[in-house]
């Protein structure tokens, strides 16, 4: 309605547009803080499970960290554990296979070596030799000094019988004071020969034992694959009769340095 001044409820049309559009700005001035408002409240919630994930991850992140701590110490343990078992397993196999005394192969790797030479020599068409050796008058040596130093004089000649071969042979302590050498692709008696005397010059000199000087004689047998013996078992039996069969003279007493091959015995 109009007054008599022509305005409406009092105001005039300037005063009016003036107030609709301060109503207008103040209308968008809320909405635009409204709208301020609630993105603030949505970084807010995402900032909260940004926060919760992290934490999460965090803890994820210390859990996984203990468990691979864990399992880099169980690994270690196993490791450690592996090794101990490879060191008793490599231990065992060279008690099983090696004299306990002399460290020496024994008979049983002797005769798996053996085994191979004389198969491969069948191949090949070679010759493997076997020299049976033993310490003369031993058990006097023995008697006399006692086990104990009997054995240090067994180590010695060990130790020197060791020192006089190829790589490719075997020296082997067959048992108490006799001893086996493995010469595998050999030319012959004669080849064998030359390892007899390298043997013996080696194992000549005296040894000190317990501060006795003590100088040993050998005796040794011979014998050679295919031509005295078709396998190992009777390569062996062949070489062991040559040895005894030098072993003492006409009157029984110990031979001196004496050696002696198989005369092409033959094998039924």
């Amino acid at each position: 309605m109009k007054n008599g001044n022509g305005l409406r409820n009092g105001r005039s049309p300037i005063l009016e547009i003036a107030h609709s559009d301060r109503c207008s700005r103040g209308s968008a001035q809320n909405e635009a803080s409204d709208l301020s408002a609630r993105r603030l409240q949505k970084f807010r919630a995402a900032l909260a499970k940004l926060r919760q994930a992290l934490s999460a991850s965090e803890r994820h992140s210390t859990i996984a960290q203990e468990k691979l701590r864990a399992l880099a110490e169980a690994n270690s343990h196993l490791r450690r554990k592996l090794m101990e078992v490879e060191r008793e397993a490599a231990n065992a196999n060279h008690l099983a296979n090696h004299d306990a005394l002399t460290g020496l192969p024994n008979r049983r790797l002797l005769l798996d070596r053996l085994n191979q030479a004389v198969a491969q020599a069948s191949r090949q068409k070679k010759r493997v030799a076997l020299v049976f050796f033993d310490v003369d008058g031993f058990k006097a040596i023995n008697d006399k000094l006692g086990h104990t130093n009997g054995d240090k004089l067994l180590q010695g000649v060990a130790q020197r019988l060791s020192a006089c071969l190829r790589a490719a042979d075997t020296a082997c302590r067959y048992g108490g004071d006799e001893f086996i050498v493995l010469l595998p692709e050999v030319e012959g008696e004669q080849s064998a020969a030359i390892v007899e005397q390298k043997i013996r010059a080696q194992l000549a000199a005296p040894y000190l034992v317990d501060g006795t000087m003590i100088t040993v004689t050998l005796s040794i047998g011979t014998a050679v694959y295919p031509v005295d013996a078709r396998d190992h078992h009777d390569l062996i039996k062949l070489a062991d009769a040559a040895m005894y069969s030098v072993k003492t003279d006409d009157s029984g007493a110990p031979s001196v340095q004496k050696s002696s091959y198989l005369a092409r015995m033959s094998v039924d």
